[in-house]
């Protein structure tokens, strides 16, 4: 697999996220938001998945945080946020991109998203403080996640 193969995919079905191991897909999802990643770092823990590539629509800070976690050596984007892709510099992932924003926005377009606004000033190495910062995001966002 690649993410050629990948992105293919994410685009012919029309998904929110493809996530491949070397030799197959692990998960297609149209789940929006940080949910699709949530369910691979679930994957990558629990049932000893092993992903490498990655395509998706849109890719922030808290993406790649959890991508790089899971062990994604290259993701595809559609849009991607300037700071997600500085820290894909950082961790050692290879990127490419359709687009390259300032910043995610909301969903109304009218400021900054939630997961990057709130991940402002937390340490993208201090894993379990990130993670704290999206659940309590998605808890103030109305959605209920847990692995």
């Amino acid at each position: 697999m690649n993410t050629d193969i990948c992105r293919e995919i994410l685009h012919r079905e029309n998904l929110t996220c493809v996530i491949a191991d070397e030799n197959d897909i692990v998960l297609k999802s149209d789940r929006k938001a940080i949910l699709p990643m949530l369910d691979i770092l679930d994957l990558y823990r629990n049932h000893n998945c092993r992903p490498l590539y990655q395509a998706d629509k849109i890719i922030g800070m808290a993406a790649v945080i959890i991508a790089a976690e899971c062990g994604i050596r290259e993701i595809y984007a559609d849009v991607i946020s300037e700071k997600a892709f500085a820290i894909t510099g950082r961790k050692g992932i290879r990127v490419t991109y359709d687009r390259k924003v300032e910043m995610i926005l909301n969903q109304a377009k009218t400021a900054e998203g939630p997961f990057e606004a709130a991940l402002h000033g937390v340490d993208e190495n201090d894993f379990e403080q990130v993670m704290t910062v999206i659940y309590a995001v998605l808890d103030r966002i109305g959605i209920k996640y847990r692995p």
